[in-house]
């Protein structure tokens, strides 16, 4: 069995002032953030990472770096693990979006698998290179145990692919900042989610 890890990066400094969305906005860990993430660290301290890749993003190698030196291992930034590019939503809050794209809002929330921001990178595409560069992992490394360090929006599409579930209800499932998931991969091909989202551990 393959076992992965799936993190979602800590806080960002944004949260501390105006949470907006980021994408590809490369905005770092706030102390909270940093705090989150040791704690995240101490968990997986129970498991032995065999391998970690991050994102190309500031705040997942932040995040990556923590848990590697928790591990006693190096890691791996892969651009396929970057977050979907949101285009001109790239540093609005969520109302901010609501107010000045309502429409383009509304198709996206219904289905964002076909309906990008304006500008910006839809959910399926980014499905394709980031399930893509996954899978090709999970090949290299069976048996092993696998970590990836990246952000909500990838980290839900890269859960709903792996578990076939359709992306058009990719938001029923919450990705918190430090968020851990477990997917266990079978030889015979079969992935069962063995968690999601945990973030109660001690910080």
């Amino acid at each position: 069995m393959t076992r992965l890890f799936l993190i979602r990066h800590g806080n960002t400094i944004d949260e501390d002032t105006k949470p907006v969305y980021k994408g590809r906005t490369d905005i770092p860990l706030s102390a909270t953030g940093v705090n989150r993430i040791q704690g995240a660290a101490a968990f997986l301290s129970a498991f032995k990472l065999d391998r970690l890749y991050t994102s190309t993003l500031s705040r997942s190698i932040e995040s990556g770096r923590i848990i590697a030196a928790a591990q006693g291992i190096d890691f791996e930034p892969v651009s396929a693990f970057d977050e979907v590019d949101f285009g001109v939503w790239e540093g609005f809050t969520f109302d901010e979006i609501r107010e000045r794209y309502p429409e383009e809002l509304r198709r996206w929330i219904s289905d964002p698998g076909m309906n990008p921001p304006p500008g910006g990178e839809s959910f399926r595409r980014a499905r394709t290179r980031s399930v893509r560069r996954l899978k090709k992992i999970i090949g290299e490394h069976r048996g092993k145990n696998i970590g990836v360090v990246a952000h909500a929006g990838i980290l839900r599409i890269m859960i709903f692919s792996l578990l076939d579930l359709r992306l058009r209800k990719l938001f029923r499932m919450a990705q918190g900042y430090g968020g851990i998931n477990i997917l266990n991969v079978y030889e015979d091909g079969r992935i069962v989610a063995d968690l999601l989202n945990f973030t109660y551990y001690p910080i």
